[in-house]
């Protein structure tokens, strides 16, 4: 065909995208390094600021720690003079002298301020004895034990509930403080410890500690030796580390993230202080750690910060350059497209067009269907490979040729008609629906034919794409299940005349010989053999047995088949009705719980199902009373029934094994029955879309059975 030939010689253009950046790749480059470029410099150059600027802070927040810690030595040695400058600092007057100071005021973050004694054990009971005289009469030094040197919490000011908790607390009890303590008695500087829990502590709230020493001595004295020997005491301060770190940073240092480790090496048993939940990283935007002298200890302080340290001014200048930059580059694009689209477009469109008409022949030639075009006068345009599978017929044998010549040769001259009047006004349609149509292969074979029909508007003009299936065998298979279909009704048929035959033919003898045993037992009735009477007994239950399951068998078979009236039910009624007709013994009692509905539907079904499953439970209760327990739910569609007793219960075993025909638990000379009981409640149940399962553990059975709100198909009753 020309088509495929103009098809074959189309050379697609190249893609759009890649023409464009292929012919202006030089302008992006240059645009793109340019941004970058500017973007990079100003990053640094912002970086740097930053930088310097965290530096400043982190200088400015180390200076103020260590400007603190000055201003806290200089606290003490305002207490260290008060002793210097007096024969005996009183209780009260050192009461004085911290009030006066203004601690909370000028110091924040200062626990308190205090004076512990050195006291040896030759003199602890005269220390304590002259403690209590000044009204603690409660005092006494702890830790209680036995050491060489005993330095004294005997002064600690403010006096309040936090503080009084370390009053007469002996610091050289625990080694990290008296370390301290010793150090700075042999050098006569003040010193501070190691991370401790204060005495003052309480479990809520617990925070690292620190206290600053400052020895106290009898005289000037200058070498290690005479310091150890005339030392008197030291003059102290506690320190809470969060309160005391809070106390500097302030709103100040907000923006810093610091860590204080009493050690030059960074670890949680370290830590003293940290101001956030996370700690300082060398993965923050900045990051810095340094070891600084605190009194005589050496601390690390690790600080970082996530901000970048710059002014909005600078953060909206690099956005404005990035904004900038973007703009300038996408309208460079544009223009670069807007100039290209002119010049591509016609050429996009013919290959579109071209791509797909492609796909359409793809499409054509994928379909598992025979598919024929054809224009208004039913010359065929276009087949696929199907087609000619189907047909037989080579597609040169096809093409522009009649589409009648695939029809039965009775069929031509009407088709050429039907063909005339679609094509006035030409619409979606399947031809099978009208009537039985044949196809004529080139053999001359006829085919069982669906024909779909489907419009196609092209620039020329209307085609009709009429898709063509072989449906002989389907039809061969649909005539098979209309036969099947009556064999099957003929079969229900003879079995209903059967099962009726037997139900009815089969009683007439077995009254016969019911009749019999009657005649027999009431000629036998003065006869004393026990054998006799037993035997008697036993035929007409026997007899009864067949009755019952002559029956069962009939119901059984007509089930799901017979058509049963609909009505309107009151269940909690038909419930205890059924319950009346099976005559329970003396004793057992009917429980109802749940809301029981009024609804439409085949009642004497649900009579049979709660008759049977009433029944079987009072029929196979082990005791002469029990309870019957009837519960009701409704659930999305259905309302779902459970029916329990209080009986021995059924073993696992036979769960599966009680809803099969002739199927009993105990033998059947001790209960009566014909063993399709469960069997016609389960087909019953199951007939109308509902289902029944069997729980049993231990004592008691309980049979749940789903029966649909509403019976939608009741010509499969």
């Amino acid at each position: 065909m020309d088509m495929d030939r103009a098809l074959a010689s189309f050379d697609p253009p190249k893609s759009f995208f890649i023409s464009v950046l292929r012919s202006s790749w030089l302008m992006f480059v240059a645009a793109i390094i340019f941004m970058g470029i500017s973007w990079y410099v100003l990053e640094e150059y912002l970086r740097d600021r930053g930088e310097e600027r965290f530096k400043n802070n982190v200088q400015d927040l180390t200076e103020a720690v260590s400007r603190r810690m000055t201003a806290y030595e200089q606290v003490l040695r305002g207490g260290a003079g008060l002793f210097l400058a007096s024969n005996g600092v009183t209780r009260h007057e050192w009461q004085t002298y911290v009030s006066n100071a203004r601690l909370s005021d000028y110091y924040p973050g200062i626990q308190g301020l205090g004076f512990a004694q050195f006291v040896t054990p030759d003199t602890l009971n005269a220390f304590t004895s002259a403690v209590q005289q000044e009204g603690f009469s409660d005092f006494k030094v702890t830790p209680v034990g036995h050491r060489e040197l005993y330095c004294v919490i005997k002064y600690l000011e403010p006096f309040d509930w936090r503080n009084q908790r370390a009053f007469g607390f002996d610091m050289c009890s625990e080694s990290t403080r008296r370390t301290a303590i010793l150090h700075a008695i042999s050098t006569g500087l003040p010193q501070v410890s190691g991370k401790v829990t204060l005495v003052q502590e309480t479990p809520d709230d617990t925070q690292a500690g620190i206290l600053m020493y400052l020895p106290l001595y009898h005289g000037q004295p200058t070498t290690e030796a005479e310091r150890v020997k005339q030392a008197l005491g030291v003059v102290y301060a506690p320190f809470r580390m969060d309160d005391l770190m809070q106390g500097i940073m302030g709103k100040r240092f907000s923006g810093l993230k610091l860590a204080i480790y009493d050690s030059s090496e960074a670890s949680h048993a370290n830590l003293m202080f940290s101001s956030h939940k996370n700690l300082p990283s060398s993965k923050d935007v900045f990051y810095q750690s340094q070891l600084e002298t605190m009194e005589g200890r050496t601390w690390r302080l690790d600080i970082s910060s996530e901000s970048r340290f710059i002014s909005s001014t600078e953060q909206t200048q690099s956005i404005w350059l990035q904004v900038i930059g973007s703009a300038f580059v996408l309208a460079l694009f544009y223009a670069v497209i807007s100039m290209a689209r002119n010049r591509y477009q016609e050429s996009l469109l013919a290959a579109e067009l071209i791509a797909n008409e492609k796909r359409f022949r793809l499409v054509i030639e994928a379909s598992p269907s025979a598919l024929f075009m054809v224009d208004r006068t039913g010359a065929i345009t276009l087949v696929n490979t199907h087609a000619e599978s189907l047909f037989g017929y080579a597609r040169e044998e096809l093409l522009g040729r009649s589409i009648n010549m695939l029809l039965p040769e009775s069929s031509r001259g009407i088709h050429q008609q039907h063909l005339a009047r679609y094509m006035v006004h030409p619409i979606a349609k399947n031809m099978s629906m009208r009537d039985e149509l044949f196809g004529c292969c080139k053999d001359g074979t006829l085919l069982a034919v669906e024909v779909g029909l489907t419009p196609i508007h092209f620039s020329n003009g209307i085609y009709i794409l009429a898709t063509i299936n072989n449906v002989s065998e389907r039809k061969r298979i649909e005539a098979q299940q209309i036969e099947h279909t009556a064999e099957l009704e003929r079969i229900n048929q003879e079995l209903d005349r059967f099962a009726y035959i037997a139900s009815h033919d089969l009683k007439s003898p077995l009254r016969g010989i019911e009749q019999l045993t009657n005649w027999l037992n009431e000629d036998l009735a003065d006869n004393t053999n026990e054998n006799v009477q037993k035997y008697l007994g036993l035929i007409q239950s026997r007899i009864q047995r067949m009755v019952l399951l002559l029956d069962g068998l009939l119901m059984f078979s007509r089930i799901g088949r017979v058509d049963t009236e609909i009505v309107q039910v009151d269940s909690r009624q038909l419930i205890e009705d059924m319950f009346a007709l099976v005559a329970p013994p003396q004793g057992f009692e009917l429980v109802l719980e749940g809301d029981f509905p009024q609804f439409a539907t085949v009642k004497t079904l649900l009579e049979l199902v709660v008759r049977n499953l009433m029944s079987n439970a009072i029929k196979h209760h082990d005791r002469g009373c029990g309870v019957l327990k009837i519960v009701c739910e409704a659930q999305k569609s259905s309302y779902l029934f459970s029916v329990i007793d209080d009986g021995p219960g059924i073993s696992g075993n036979f769960h599966g094994k009680v809803f099969e025909m002739f199927q009993t638990l105990r033998p059947r000379d001790e209960v009566e029955g014909s063993g399709l009981g469960l069997s016609l409640v389960k087909k019953t149940v199951e007939s109308l879309g509902g289902k029944i399962r069997l729980e049993s553990e231990g004592r008691g059975c309980c049979f749940r059975f789903s029966w649909p709100m509403r019976i939608v198909n009741k010509e499969g009753i």
